[in-house]
């Protein structure tokens, strides 16, 4: 009889080695990225100029009832470039320079008076207060990513930095003289300016996406951004209808909070 069970002999298991970390293999990288944003149209106002100088109630500003404003605001295109390193295996970080493409910003109005020379008749005003504005952003971002870097990447973030404005300005503004038919009499005007200004202010970005490496040096980064930037203004001088004084108006652009898709690449360098 052989041997029983017992007295045979087993192999001593074979320790599993620990898992030894790998450091990452690069540590900077450069991005770049294409952005397409939207947003409300900016908060307008103005301060200088008057209306209705022949009315029998008196000349009134752009902040009265009788005038109304409509406005107008394009979406924009925009690039970033940056550079950025990788601080942790969850947490990198890049310093941002973004050029927004002219975004224009029309305000339109209307408002209409009696003209006390000749009873019946009526003034009809209208108003186009144009600022386009174009911009340069500069952003320090931090991101944390919730997954270990790999093919899918997750990720959010934030950003601050401040925002250069440069506002280009066109106002324009006529008055048709009409009868009690509505047929127009005569028209006079327009009273226009022109104006550009620079301003610097407050930028700040909240951020999520996700990136897809494409290889051990690129990586496709998809994500959306909002990104708030400071209000900016820009001054004028117009002529008037009725009296010859100039007038000077300062029409502002408020602040804005911006929808962003953004699309672009990095790319490990060292």
């Amino acid at each position: 009889m052989g041997a029983g069970l017992k007295d045979m002999a087993v192999p001593a298991p074979i320790p599993v080695p620990a898992p030894i970390p790998v450091q990452e293999g690069f540590t900077y990288y450069v991005r770049a990225d294409a952005n397409y944003g939207w947003a409300k149209a900016r908060e307008y106002s103005e301060t200088g100029l008057l209306y209705g100088e022949d009315s029998a109630a008196g000349p009134f500003p752009s902040t009265s009832p009788r005038i109304s404003f409509t406005n107008d605001v394009g979406n924009v295109f925009g690039g970033t470039v940056g550079i950025g390193a990788y601080m942790t295996p969850r947490i990198r970080g890049d310093i941002t320079l973004d050029w927004r493409h002219d975004q224009p910003n029309k305000f339109n109005g209307a408002y209409a008076y009696a003209y006390p020379p000749i009873p019946g008749d009526s003034i009809r005003g209208t108003v186009l207060d144009s600022l386009k504005l174009s911009s340069a952003v500069v952003l320090a971002n931090g991101y944390f990513e919730p997954l270990p870097r790999g093919m899918f990447t997750p990720y959010v973030g934030a950003g601050i930095g401040f925002v250069y404005n440069q506002i280009t300005r066109l106002y324009q503004n006529t008055e048709t003289l009409v009868d009690g038919t509505g047929a127009t009499v005569s028209t006079r005007g327009p009273r226009a300016g022109a104006g550009k200004e620079n301003s610097v202010g407050l930028a700040a970005a909240l951020m999520a996406g996700v990136s897809f490496s494409l290889d051990q040096r690129w990586a496709l980064d998809i994500g959306y951004r909002a990104l708030y930037m400071d209000g900016s203004s820009a001054t004028i001088t117009t002529t008037s209808f009725v009296s010859v004084p100039t007038q000077h108006s300062v029409a502002t652009l408020g602040e804005s909070w911006e929808h962003q898709v953004r699309v672009g690449l990095r790319f490990n360098i060292w």
